[in-house]
């Protein structure tokens, strides 16, 4: 067997730091800052040291030295040198230099006028670099810029001038449905490290969530799927938990809330209450309405329940506001929805002291109001309006779902309002209400009438979340799929939500090239499935090879240490017998599985990813015709009522050269001995059981472990091509 894995590279130019800078003054013809020259020491301020922000929403602000700390990693990762940072009274004469803002902090202000701490200054003089902070998150946004800024200039002559530089929003946030998919600790650690690059303030953890009751088999509804993400220590409430290996024990979110305050970023945990509520309502079906998934309020024992395991879980959460969802309730309900939204809001106040948020809701009642200490998320009109919301009192979110919203796999067609794209929809941020060249920023709500707008200045818009939503269930995506649908959203937001109305918009001409250089380059973190430790060659030269020796045993194992290989990439293999290859995030095995769930005696043979979490996806047969052209609010989908393929899974006949090639929006499609065989997909609920659909899988390649039995060589080398359009092909030879 032979591996290899090629690389191409691409010519960068005219790139822009995300969120982009303003240079206050600059002089490029003179020899500017190099980390080659630099010596490799950062120096802290001695009386910053210890200084902790106060008025983030973390409980568990990081001093100046831990950020400084951070830095000091990313930029021995980045530059790859070793570098040290001091405790000093004076700075050098040169170095990098980390600080307090060091004149008129009390200026730097949220586009409201309220004053911030994530403000800063950057300085370039020569072969000095200074960054001070108006706290300490301002200080390490500015390192944020700095390090980007280097990229950016290859790491050397970064020119002599000033940046004076704060966020428009304290809310800079992205949302992921936790309720139904299960995500593991180390990819949310490494989602929050992605996101805190382009200075992301805020990760809203979606906990608890079920599948909608209108879609899928139409089976009993105490079988849907239903989720509860955390793990209570508490026994009593354990019967909310149906997969206890699919949930964050108290150690592992307080070590990922901790992960991410190092990086400036808040985790905002949910718990959805009184609708979507299945994990509730299958353990205690007394406490449901007809709609199995809604809280009959007026039970007794319903509000005390959701006491009870917030009462759990409130020590868990280091962050000044929660969300408890409150969101697609029965409106003709609208008192005992208003009252249990109002309670559960003193309850969280008086035992914790946190604020609550809520999703905006229609609540038609004549008698009660929802409390003005709730914040509200806004996120369709019919629902609620940010103007009303800001005229009445109420602090607001902005995550309006025709800009923020992403259906993950497959939108809510024909449930309107659709599509919720699969992945972030840039064009939407980049020409809001369908304006060319307006570019969204947190105080635009209306797409539709585009005077219904708050004003920049508004009082009450804290900022906004992007978010990104499982209603297709847990077995729609991967983990990673997770990632590629918010990879490009979460800077272009983060971007906007920094600069707002008042600062630079974004370059859009370069915009594309900006995304493809700096986010493979966001430090802490390795979404994209590199392999760090082979060198970079030139354009088509291996990067991996491994070959079977003739004294190998038949079975034989071996393991690669590489990890996982993510898209886009090819993988070829000449395979002759059953086998398996693994890594951390899937594996890829020629099988023996049954042609149909009902019927496991009929057996066919053929080759199969299976994910980390352990959802099978056998090949199955799909014409080329059924996947071109691609509409791209449908990229990857095939609607049954049209389709002409079978999707039943392909026998695949031993010997057989196997080319798998995979990219986020095609996913995994495989040729069998040079003929397009089909792709590896799953199949999608349309919304109210309509508009049935199989829908692609990006598959990373597993690239850390081999086994299986007469593992041979191909007949012929040349078996395997490299396909230009792919970045960064992966090519296999077995």
């Amino acid at each position: 067997m032979l591996w290899v894995l090629c690389a191409f590279f691409g010519v960068v130019s005219a790139l822009q730091a995300l969120p982009p800078v303003q240079w206050l003054s600059s002089n490029a013809s003179s020899a500017g800052f190099s980390i080659a020259k630099s010596l490799k020491i950062i120096y802290l301020k001695k009386d910053f040291v210890g200084h902790t922000d106060t008025e983030g929403l973390t409980l568990i602000p990081p001093t100046a030295y831990e950020f400084a700390e951070t830095f000091r990693q990313d930029l021995s990762q980045l530059f790859g040198s070793y570098w040290m940072l001091e405790k000093v009274e004076e700075f050098p004469a040169t170095g990098i230099f980390l600080g307090p803002f060091r004149d008129g902090a009390s200026q730097l202000t949220y586009e409201n006028g309220i004053a911030t701490e994530e403000g800063y200054e950057l300085e370039v003089t020569g072969q000095s670099v200074y960054i001070g902070g108006t706290g300490s998150r301002g200080m390490f946004w500015g390192t944020r810029t700095l390090l980007q800024e280097l990229l950016i200039a290859n790491g050397t002559d970064l020119p002599s001038g000033r940046i004076v530089d704060a966020p428009a929003y304290a809310t800079r946030g992205y949302m992921l449905d936790a309720g139904r998919k299960w995500y593991s600790p180390s990819f949310l650690k490494e989602l929050c490290t992605y996101a805190s690059f382009f200075k992301m303030s805020e990760f809203h953890y979606h906990s608890s969530d079920n599948y909608p009751l209108s879609r899928g088999y139409n089976g009993t509804w105490n079988k849907i799927f239903s989720h509860f993400s955390l793990y209570p220590e508490h026994p009593g409430l354990r019967g909310i938990i149906q997969r206890k290996n699919e949930t964050l024990l108290r150690a592992d979110f307080e070590e990922f809330q901790k992960h991410c305050a190092q990086r400036g970023v808040t985790v905002i945990p949910e718990i959805e209450a009184p609708g979507h509520c299945l994990a509730i309502t299958k353990w205690k079906p007394e406490l449901a309405l007809a709609k199995k998934d809604l809280l009959n309020l007026t039970h007794p024992e319903a509000i005390p329940t959701v006491k009870a395991i917030w009462a759990e879980f409130l020590p868990w959460f280091q962050t000044k506001e929660v969300h408890i969802g409150a969101d697609e309730y029965d409106f003709t309900l609208a008192d005992d929805y208003i009252s249990f939204v109002n309670e559960i809001s003193d309850f969280v106040n008086s035992t914790s002291g946190k604020r609550v948020r809520i999703w905006g809701t229609y609540e038609p009642s004549e008698n009660l109001t929802i409390s003005k200490d709730v914040i509200a998320q806004h996120w369709q009109y019919g629902q609620s309006d940010p103007v009303i919301l800001q005229s009445e009192g109420y602090d607001i979110i902005n995550s309006e779902d025709w800009w923020a919203y992403m259906s993950l796999k497959n939108d809510h067609t024909p449930i309107l309002p659709a599509p919720y794209s699969q992945f972030y929809n840039i064009t939407r941020t980049m020409n809001f209400a369908n304006v060319p060249g307006w570019q969204w920023d947190p105080a635009l709500f209306n797409s539709v009438n585009a005077t219904e707008q708050l004003a920049p200045s508004a009082s009450r818009n804290r900022g906004a979340i992007l978010a990104a939503w499982n209603d297709n269930g847990p077995d729609a995506t991967t983990q990673l799929e997770a990632y590629y649908a918010m990879r490009n959203g979460i800077p272009v937001v983060g971007a906007r939500a920094w600069s707002g109305s008042r600062g630079p918009n974004i370059t859009t001409t370069s915009l594309s090239s900006t995304l493809d250089f700096l986010i493979p380059k966001a430090p802490g973190q390795n979404l994209e499935r590199r392999i760090s430790s082979l060198h970079s060659p030139s354009s088509g030269a291996p990067l991996l090879s491994w070959s079977r020796q003739p004294s190998d045993p038949a079975n034989v194992t071996v393991t690669l240490g590489k990890g996982s290989y993510g898209p886009p990439y090819t993988l070829t293999m000449r395979i002759s017998a059953p086998f398996l290859l693994s890594g951390p995030d899937s594996s890829l095995s020629l099988t023996t599985i049954p042609t149909n769930a009902s019927n496991s005696t009929i057996t066919v043979q053929t080759i199969v990813f299976t994910t980390a979490d352990n959802f099978p996806y056998p090949l199955r047969s799909v014409s080329l015709s059924s996947l071109s052209p691609t509409d791209p609010d449908h990229a990857g989908r095939i609607f049954t009522n049209i389709t002409t393929s079978t999707h039943n899974p392909v026998p695949i006949d031993v010997p057989a050269d196997i080319r798998i090639e995979t990219d986020i929006v095609n996913g995994s499609r495989v040729w069998v001995d040079g003929v397009f065989a089909g792709r590896f997909e799953v199949f999608i609920f349309g919304g109210r059981n309509t508009l049935f659909s199989w829908s692609q899988m990006a598959l990373v390649a597993p690239v850390d472990v081999v086994q299986g039995d007469r593992l041979i060589l191909p007949e012929s080398p040349g078996i395997a091509k490299l396909r230009h359009e792919f970045e960064r092909p992966f090519i296999a030879r077995s």
